[in-house]
Formats: C-alpha cells, structure tokens, sequence
C-alpha cells in the first residue's frame, strides 16, 4: 500500500506533468513540433532530417548518435552553440561513417585497427598550454581523432567517440542493432533494454547516452518514433542534474540516493499517473515522458533562453518548489552530466 509521503510525490509530479502539458507540450517539444537535432537554427550542420531517420537511413542514424552524444557535462545552450559554429567539413569528419571510414584507412595508426584496441590505446588528449591536441602514443602525427577532439572543444578524449562508434559498428551499423533488438523475442520494452545495454559498449556512450538515443526514436509521444512498436522506449529513465534534484526533493532524502535507486523510483511513481486521463492521445503510462516533464520544469538555463514567462515573473501558482525560479532558489546555471532527449525545440 503506497505510503502518505508516496502519495504526496505522485500529486507533485502530476502538478509538473500538468504544468508541462500547458506550456512545452506540442509548442516547444512534441510529436507535432520539429526536433531540435533536426533544425538547423539549434544545432547547425549536425542536423539530421527526420524524414532519413524514418527512412532508417544508416547514415542519419550513426549522425544523431554523435549529435547526442556531446550532450554531456555541459548545459544544453552552451553545446547547441559548439554545434552551430562548427565548420561543414568538421561536423562530416565526427558524423559521417563513410569519412570515417576513409580516415581511419588513412590512418597509420596501429590502434586504429579495431574497436577494442582503439578504445584501451588510444590516449588523444588536450594540450591547454599549446591550445592542441595530442597523444603519447605517436604525439606528432596528424590523427583525425586528434582534429575531433579540438573541434568539439570539450573534455580532452571527446575526440574520440565517434571513431569508436564507427569501429564498433563497423560492419553491421546502427541501423542492423535497431533490427537485431526488434527481431528479440521479449517485449518491446525489454528489446529498448537490450539495445541501450548494446550502445554502453561504445567509448563515452555508457548508458545515460544510450538511453536518451534509444529513446530518441522509441517514444512516440514525445516525437515521430521510426522503431517504435517494435521497440518500446516508454520505460527508458534518463536522470540528469535538474530531475535528480527533483526526485531528492519529493523522495525527502537527507543523503542523496544512487542513480539506480532515483531510476526505479521514478518509475514506480510514473506508474501511478494516469497520462491518458491529463491529456487525450497520450498512453495511460509513460516513465520517459514523465521525466521529461520533470526535466523541461527543472532546467532553468533551458526555459530562461526561451524567455519563459517565470523567468521574468515569478507565477501565482507554481506546481512544486523545485521551480528553478522560486526566490529562494540560487541563480547558479544548470550543471549535469548528461541530457536526455528533448523532444523539439530543445528542452535544456
């Protein structure tokens, strides 16, 4: 029997699915509005037309992987602008599998042979002092993975994920491991489970990213869904700063708990939320979509780049006291290790 503190969050995080449902839902983000990795304006050469995903195009599919996988440790506004200024010709050599291909045969690298070699050997690094990148493995020779690293600006081994995607995929792709999964003979769900825990396997990918990608293209109520029914991302829970913050508040925790335990508790309480009855057309239950009400009300970077009326105003009657807004919270930036899928006009 749920316990009076349970009930309390299932009316919480209700009020913040509803408030969701009123301001970002089919306006910003949805089904009906355009992804933000497919426009331009957001995310600059990285788009990725939604039509080639449908399609189940391979190189569309590899391209959003490396979209979304720079979506960590840094607020979303500050990655889209990285994305944006990058140069037509970097963005090819981080998310085209056919130029990939071609700089790694190039390539006189030994480490460059498989996924497994490249992953343990390779050891590209930024050089602050000499504003470079480098390695101690063969630190004067000129490395794609090298040129990577400097042009996403970020974390000194970021270079390196989407070679290690290529490597890892080679052979098969991304578009054969959406097949694989959907071919398993479990319940959709447990198919996106397969196929996120198939993802970790790839340098810097690790689960939180393979989760948002996977749920990228398996929840049909948050956006067109080209794999879905066949795989099931509705039960697939990316915790990032601003819902961990969420779920410490209405879990009432003095210490906060593991990822795993935020997770399952997030889901028990999505559980108990009837989506179909706050909203026509919606599924009775939905975990992600859950999650990403809690992440579009939480993050205040996001909602203060869209000019949200309770940056400027403060609302008469706010749906919990983890708005990002309240006078008593800090007015220090969001700050997360990795963000999950948006939806559209880029919920970070």
């Amino acid at each position: 029997m749920p316990r009076p503190a349970e009930d309390s969050a299932v009316r919480e995080v209700s009020g913040i699915v509803r408030w969701y449902l009123a301001n970002a839902y089919n306006q910003i983000e949805g089904p009906t509005c355009r992804p933000f990795f497919s426009d331009p304006s957001r995310v600059g050469e990285f788009a990725v037309r939604v039509e080639d995903l449908q399609a189940r195009d391979e190189a569309a599919h590899f391209r959003l992987l490396v979209l979304l996988a720079l979506y960590q440790s840094r607020r979303d506004v500050d990655v889209m602008t990285i994305q944006r200024t990058m140069a037509v010709r970097s963005v090819t050599a981080l998310t085209s599998p056919h130029r990939l291909r071609t700089l790694i045969a190039r390539s006189p690298c030994s480490a460059l042979h498989e996924a497994g070699t490249f992953d343990e050997r390779c050891d590209v690094y930024r050089d602050f002092a000499r504003d470079t990148a480098t390695c101690r493995h063969r630190p004067r020779t000129p490395c794609h993975v090298k040129a990577a690293t400097l042009a996403i600006g970020r974390m000194g081994d970021m270079g390196k994920l989407p070679t290690s995607a290529f490597l890892h995929l080679r052979g098969a792709g991304l578009v054969k491991w959406f097949a694989d999964a959907s071919a398993a003979n479990c319940l959709p769900t447990e198919r996106a489970d397969l196929l996120v825990a198939r993802l970790s396997s790839i340098f810097r990918i690790g689960r939180k990213l393979a989760t948002m990608y996977v749920s990228a293209l398996t929840v049909p109520e948050l956006a067109k869904a080209p794999w879905h029914p066949d795989l099931d991302g509705s039960r697939l829970v990316v915790v990032d700063a601003n819902v961990a913050r969420v779920i410490s508040h209405l879990r009432r925790d003095r210490a906060r708990p593991n990822y795993e335990a935020m997770v399952s508790w997030l889901i028990s309480v999505a559980e108990r939320i009837d989506l179909a009855h706050l909203q026509t057309g919606l599924p009775r239950n939905s975990p992600r979509f859950v999650q990403q009400a809690l992440y579009v009300f939480g993050s205040r970077s996001n909602r203060a780049a869209r000019e949200d009326t309770c940056s400027i105003t403060r609302c008469a009657a706010c749906p919990s006291p983890t708005c990002p807004f309240q006078i008593n919270k800090p007015e220090k930036p969001d700050t997360k290790s990795v963000l999950p899928f948006r939806g559209a006009a880029k919920a970070e």
